[in-house]
């Protein structure tokens, strides 16, 4: 049909190149069947009666048809004639109309092709942003639409005296970034003590500043990994004594339970009926890391005797278990060296860890075997990770094989190097020194030795700005930095010198940087301008809730949704393990 009608208007050569082009397709295109007649409209009669004369012509080649009919138009144009006369049944049997003959392609083709209202995309993205707010996927947004703020407007009630009128603010959401913007909100006096974001009309993202959740353990337990799940609904704890319990059981109004009201301090049950009854996940050494898989599903752990394993949350089975996954002597001792870290691949078939024997392996889940180990650290693996690079970022088109997107690992050490491996090969990348200095040397760069460099025991990656990973060693400074190794951003208190960093983590927009401290406070950084924007000066007492307490926080995390963080220690001169939610 569109090269019968690019002939019709006038560009014969154009119609007969594309007609060369798809001959061959053509003649292996079958002719319209009886079945398709049947389906046709009483009021297409007339191509009833003339289609079995066109098919005869058809059967014989289709592209020849058509070559019949461009040529006949051509001579007939040619003659001098009426420019807009066709041939007979130019179109179709009994001198088909143009449209008509689209009219009736486009009913055999809505056989096939499924038909979509009208603003179907838009209803879709409406139904789901409403039931993430009943949800409390987006609570931010619901908190803001249900505040209001006064105004310096003002009117007079029935008994003559003046109250202010109050309004809510002008509000938009981020569904990339998932930031909320308040425009106009209010004066500039009220509010002088918001951060400098929010003053320049970035999104809003609250600093915790109180205790609203305490997890206590039982005596002589201490928690030694945690983690929320990524809907945000509960959160999972892994104690010395190898137990693994999901925290977090919604409220109830009544018997019906409120899902966007969430109680941390209580055994998840009403949904996962193996806690009811105590049958706890449990592993026989302490739980040292902990990871989700994407889709919210599975739950590896990993313990000091070198066991991984991985759970089906929904109904507590154990799916897998891989035994010394690192390490091994294989003597007197049948223990592993203990996992430090672990990480779900983006699909959820592998698993990525690493230990005290200096190395990162990677674990196929339907094989339970190794499938690559990436070796070159010279001391304890802390983190490891999967993301997902471009090209510019580190290597050339050609290094990646053609691929415009390649899997990548990243792995931080007590070496204090973090090093970028390609997913594929197990090849390095880079390796990517930060600036530590210590009281022996001034640069750890130019020794072999380990013994006066600075662990790195977090690496968080940032989705804004893109390629970028926040590197916090045990020193007085943390790292904005790109995968090539560049530092864009350095992070120093400003009200005291000297203190270590023990445990960081990072807001979910990637605005807040969160560093606990050995003297006992949690810093906050505004991840933009590296400038303190709060301190919570208690934050060790009240996570461990003792008084003058001198324990190091072992472990931040922060909720996926809520202005909500979490920290907890190991230390083994307390009573019970406790982790405390911060709001």
């Amino acid at each position: 049909m569109a090269i019968l009608e690019l002939a019709d208007r006038g560009e014969v050569e154009l119609a007969y190149a594309t007609l060369r082009m798809c001959s061959e397709m053509l003649d292996k295109t079958l002719p319209v069947h009886g079945d398709d007649v049947d389906n046709i409209d009483e009021d297409d009669v007339e191509w009833k009666q003339g289609r079995h004369q066109e098919t005869v012509g058809m059967m014989t080649s289709r592209s020849g048809d058509i070559e019949r009919r461009i040529t006949a138009l051509s001579s007939l144009r040619s003659s001098g004639t009426d420019s807009l006369l066709l041939p007979t049944n130019y179109y179709g049997p009994s001198n088909q109309a143009q449209q008509k003959r689209r009219h009736f392609i486009s009913k055999l083709l809505s056989k096939h092709v499924p038909e979509a209202p009208m603003q179907r995309l838009s209803s879709l993205l409406q139904q789901s942003v409403k039931y993430q707010c009943l949800t409390g996927a987006f609570p931010a947004v619901q908190k803001l639409f249900q505040d209001q703020i006064g105004d310096d407007n003002e009117e007079e009630d029935g008994g003559g005296k003046k109250k202010k009128k109050r309004k809510s603010p002008e509000k938009k959401f981020d569904l990339v970034l998932g930031n909320v913007n308040m425009v106009g909100s209010s004066s500039d006096k009220k509010h002088k003590h918001k951060s400098s974001a929010a003053r320049e009309g970035g999104s809003v993202e609250r600093i915790p500043s109180r205790v609203k959740y305490c997890i206590r353990l039982g005596k002589k337990s201490y928690i030694e990994s945690a983690l929320f799940l990524p809907d945000g609904k509960g959160l999972v704890t892994g104690s010395s004594d190898g137990f693994i319990e999901i925290w977090g059981e919604p409220s109830t109004s009544g018997d019906e339970p409120i899902q966007s009201d969430i109680d941390y301090e209580k055994l998840r049950t009403s949904d996962l009926p193996y806690q009811k009854n105590d049958e706890l996940m449990m592993q026989d050494a302490s739980i040292l890391a902990m990871d989700v898989s994407h889709d919210g599903t599975m739950l590896a752990s990993a313990s000091s005797d070198g066991n991984v394993c991985v759970w089906k949350i929904a109904d507590g089975r154990l799916l897998r278990k891989l035994e010394r996954t690192h390490g091994g002597s294989g003597g007197s001792s049948n223990q592993g060296c203990a996992v430090t870290c672990i990480q779900f691949s983006p699909d959820g078939s592998k698993l990525l860890t690493g230990g005290h024997d200096s190395t990162c392996r990677e674990f196929g889940l339907l094989s339970s075997r190794m499938i690559k180990e990436f070796r070159g650290h010279k001391s304890y693996i802390n983190c490891c990770s999967y993301v997902i690079l471009s090209n510019s970022s580190i290597v050339t088109l050609s290094e990646s094989s053609g691929e415009r997107n390649f899997l990548a690992v990243v792995t931080g050490s007590a070496d204090g190097s973090v090093r970028v491996w390609d997913g594929r090969s197990a090849e390095p990348l880079r390796e990517i020194l930060p600036p530590i200095s210590t009281s022996q040397n001034s640069s750890i760069h130019d020794v072999d030795s380990i013994v006066s460099s600075r662990s790195i025991h977090t690496v968080v990656h940032l989705h804004s700005p893109p390629g970028t990973m926040v590197v916090v060693p045990r020193s007085d400074k943390a790292f904005l930095m790109s995968l090539s190794g560049s530092i864009l951003q350095t992070y120093v208190r400003d009200d005291v010198q000297g203190t270590e960093f023990l445990a960081a983590t990072v807001s979910p927009s990637n605005q807040w940087l969160y560093v606990s401290a050995d003297d006992g406070k949690c810093i906050v950084f505004d991840l933009n301008t590296g400038k303190v924007e709060k301190i919570l000066r208690s934050f060790t007492e009240d996570c461990v809730g003792k008084s003058g307490a001198t324990c190091e926080i072992s472990g931040l995390l922060h909720h996926p949704h809520h202005s909500f963080i979490a920290g907890y220690t190991n230390d083994k001169t307390l009573k019970r393990g406790m982790l405390s939610i911060w709001k």
